[in-house]
């Protein structure tokens, strides 16, 4: 991690004018939202959900840029749980299997996998 005297107050929203220029945003984007289904206007409706989209996602570059997120773990578990909602969609749709042995086969590859192998390996520990 990167000592706080060496980070710029204004990179990434760090410092207070960026803080508050998203916080406005989002009210923004939460009162257009209420207008729009207020109005029952369906082209302002579309319009906040881009907006909402691209503030969320602004959101999470900014948190990837200033907690570093992508890890080892990370990737490990991302990977199980993209394989397990591919499970999920395919067991459901090609087989016959009851729904409690599908989500016992999802639950098990997407949590109890990728659970294992952190605790029991030295996958990612530094």
């Amino acid at each position: 991690m990167v000592p706080s005297e060496s980070i710029d107050d204004d990179q990434y929203f760090g410092g207070r004018r960026g803080v508050v220029v998203l916080a406005v945003a989002y009210v923004a984007v939460g009162l257009g939202l209420f207008y729009s289904l207020a109005t029952q206007s369906i082209d302002l409706f579309s319009g906040v959900l881009v907006a909402i989209i691209v503030l969320v996602g602004l959101s999470l570059y900014i948190l990837y840029r200033r907690e570093g997120l992508v890890t080892a773990e990370n990737k490990l578990i991302a990977i199980f749980v993209l394989v397990a909602t591919g499970l999920l969609f395919g067991l459901l749709e090609f087989t016959t299997l009851p729904s409690e042995i599908v989500y016992g086969i999802v639950f098990g590859v997407g949590v109890v996998v990728p659970g294992l192998l952190l605790q029991y390996t030295d996958y990612g520990s530094d």
